[in-house]
């Protein structure tokens, strides 16, 4: 039995050993333990959680994306891209992605970084340009395409080993708003060329060094310096854009009439009496002065100021006819804006009073439209009807209708004064050149607005513009507004026996205290009413007119004749018997 006791002990020890080794190559973690957190489960695959397991599992992948799509993320600030192109429906990609075909309006995109817009369309050169949006603008692109042009062949050969520097050539078509200015690359040195028409081209190498700015400048303007982000393939055009500020300077008009005392009004907003100086007005543009007294014509000249210096009108006034007519104009369709003589009245239908017998100019605008322009015969005491059929407005010319607040502003076009913003509604600017125009809008008390327009061929833009008010700080502001109606309208306006205009009218810079005002209307009675204005505020009158009475008819002195010779017949007669 002792070997059998031996065996039995030796391969007790066998089994021993072989349990020990395997127990020591086992993960301690899978040795089942009564704490629950390094048991096995699912639930971290189903619930996210934020604690780290010693387990690789997909609980990394799973705490990683909940913790990432859980921060907030800002709101991007956006702008908006409107793509035209010439001719339409060519394919549009921006910054590399196919957005459709043209035209596109409002493309939303990130503001304040630039976007590459590249415009294709089969048999014509691509176009590319570089746009930067701020947060909240919408800026324009309008492509004009080129065909494409087969080179005429050449007769001797070309060998070409390799690619040449600076052989193969692209443009950069530079536009802006004011024709005769100077357009350069990297500051003249990769070319430069003077703006006609709106625009003009500089040549360069596609493989040459990189243009990365480009200028704009001209005397009496601010210089307008941009970068360039790309370069133009082989026989491609790229185009850029600037538009040009005026310096800020000044001069001043120094306004005389014969007789004195009348009114002189400068751009149709600030006014004074003669004789009289208007200082600090804009130098380097056109203003329009304007100078009327009652009983005599009013005397209008367009005058430019020039830094630094003073200009001088001196007004001899006509006296006016003791008779005047009226001008009733409809148009269709309705709201033209009415010129008589060059000056804005009303908008169709009205009834323009006060007008001198003899022939006078008609011009009518509406956006959208063509402009008309005519003449017309007034008569003395008789009302003059013209009624025109406004005709589709022409492809190669466009127009801007523009509306202010407050209105009553002095309206520019590329440094042109054109007329005055009404209280309400839009005044249009018609018959523009396609392409882009500077926006100038002026009223006392308010900075200048001023905007870059883009007006498409046989299209309109529109202009809202809200004026912001100067503080007026210590000094108290000693002038307001009125704003006029009447029922009917188009009766003449006077304030202070100084003629206005006719109804329905806002006048500007009017000194603050007590003014007479006086409306006259042919077939109603005169309205008159002491109104008082306040700084800084607009003092509204809106007027019913009453018809006036017949005036009754007198009686005849050769019906009283006859009863007082009878008389006399018949003293005479008992004189005679008592003798």
């Amino acid at each position: 039995m002792k070997p059998f006791a031996f065996l039995f002990c030796i391969l007790i020890c066998c089994i021993s050993f072989t349990l020990t080794v395997s127990a020591a190559d086992e993960d301690p973690t899978e040795i089942p333990t009564m704490e629950p957190v390094t048991a096995p489960t699912t639930e971290p695959t189903e619930k996210p959680t934020t604690e780290r397991t010693t387990e690789r599992t997909t609980e990394r992948t799973t705490v990683k994306t909940t913790v990432l799509t859980s921060e907030p993320t800002a709101t991007p600030q956006v702008g908006w891209i409107t793509i035209a192109s010439t001719p339409t429906s060519a394919s549009v990609s921006l910054d590399g992605k196919s957005i459709g075909v043209t035209p596109l309006a409002g493309v939303e995109v990130g503001a304040g970084t630039s976007h590459t817009v590249r415009v294709t369309m089969s048999g014509y050169e691509p176009y590319s340009s570089t746009v930067r949006v701020s947060a909240g603008e919408e800026s324009a692109v309008d492509a004009t395409l080129m065909p494409i042009t087969t080179p005429a062949p050449t007769t001797e050969p070309t060998i070409t080993i390799g690619p040449v520097v600076g052989s193969d050539k692209g443009w950069f078509r530079i536009h802006t708003n004011v024709d005769g200015a100077k357009a350069s690359l990297d500051h003249g040195s990769s070319g430069t060329c003077t703006i006609s028409s709106g625009s003009c081209s500089i040549e360069v190498s596609t493989t040459g060094t990189p243009v990365k700015t480009f200028t704009v400048e001209k005397s009496g303007y601010t210089a307008a310096t941009n970068s360039v982000t790309g370069m133009p393939a082989k026989g491609e055009t790229l185009d850029l854009y600037a538009t040009l500020n005026p310096i800020a300077a000044y001069g001043s008009i120094r306004v005389t009439s014969s007789p004195s005392g009348a009114v002189a009004y400068l751009d149709g907003s600030s006014w004074q009496y003669t004789p009289c100086t208007f200082e600090d007005v804009s130098a380097n543009t056109n203003h329009q002065i304007k100078v009327s007294m009652n009983g005599y014509k009013t005397y209008t000249k367009t005058v430019t100021v020039y830094a630094d210096d003073t200009e001088y009108v001196s007004a001899n006034l006509a006296p006016s006819p003791s008779k005047t007519g009226s001008l009733y104009v409809t148009t269709t369709p309705s709201g033209a804006d009415i010129y008589v003589d060059g000056g804005y009245l009303a908008e169709s239908p009205s009834t323009v009073p006060g007008l001198s017998p003899g022939s006078h100019s008609i011009r009518l605008h509406k956006t959208g439209y063509n402009e008309y322009v005519g003449s017309v015969t007034i008569y003395a005491g008789e009302q003059t009807p013209v009624s025109i059929v406004l005709s589709s407005q022409s492809s190669n010319v466009g127009s801007i209708e523009v509306s202010s607040v407050p209105g009553g502003s002095a309206l520019y076009v590329d440094s042109q004064y054109v007329g005055l913003t009404p209280a309400s509604g839009y005044f249009d600017a018609t018959s523009l050149v396609p392409g882009y125009h500077a926006i100038i809008l002026r009223h006392t008390d308010y900075r200048d607005y001023s905007q870059s327009v883009y007006v498409p061929a046989g299209g309109s833009a529109t202009v809202n513009a809200v004026l912001a008010q100067v503080s007026t700080g210590p000094t108290q502001d000693t002038t307001g507004q009125i704003v006029i109606a009447s029922s009917p309208p188009g009766a003449e306006v006077y304030i202070d026996n100084a003629y206005m205009g006719a109804t329905p009218i806002t006048v500007p810079n009017v000194a603050s205290g007590s003014h007479t005002l006086i409306l006259k209307l042919s077939g109603y009675s005169d309205f008159t009413q002491t109104i008082t204005v306040s700084g800084g505020q607009s003092t509204p009158v809106a007027v019913t007119l009453t018809p006036a009475e017949p005036t009754p008819t007198e009686k005849s002195p050769g019906t009283v004749a006859p009863v007082i010779a009878a008389f006399a017949v018949a003293g005479a007669f008992l004189l005679g018997r008592r003798s």
